[in-house]
């Protein structure tokens, strides 16, 4: 029962460690979840002086739930998903993960996911260009 416990907070969206490979699981889990808000969390925002970091991240994920739904509707949503490859490039200060992602309707896609370094040390999901 202990072990189910653990394996249940390991794959939930919240869980795992502070590794590109990780984040980037998180990220895909969070969307398999519908868990826009805790997508959010995960995503990299360098925030002005005098802006509000929460309406970002409440932007972002009232956008993503528009766009996501739709499109992940389309497949029959994600079934599955595995991480690939992580490489950390020198710096270590950014990194790309590619993830294999498996739909409900039988197609899957393989993306690149970036991600860099936040000003606390924690990796975050890049979507600058």
């Amino acid at each position: 029962m202990a072990l189910m416990a653990a394996l249940f907070i390991m794959t939930s969206c919240g869980g795992g460690g502070n590794t590109p490979k990780a984040v980037a699981e998180k990220a895909v889990k969070c969307l398999q979840d519908k868990d826009y808000d805790k997508f959010a969390d995960l995503v990299y925002m360098k925030v002005k002086e005098g802006e509000d970091p929460e309406a970002g991240k409440k932007m972002l994920s009232g956008m993503m739930q528009g766009k996501a739904d739709k499109m992940y509707e389309k497949k029959g949503g994600i079934k599955s998903y595995e991480a690939l490859s992580e490489q950390i490039d020198e710096s270590g200060e950014s990194a790309v993960v590619k993830m294999k992602i498996m739909y409900g309707d039988g197609s899957d896609k393989e993306d690149d996911i970036k991600l860099k370094k936040d000003e606390q040390g924690n990796w975050k999901i890049d979507m600058g260009k």
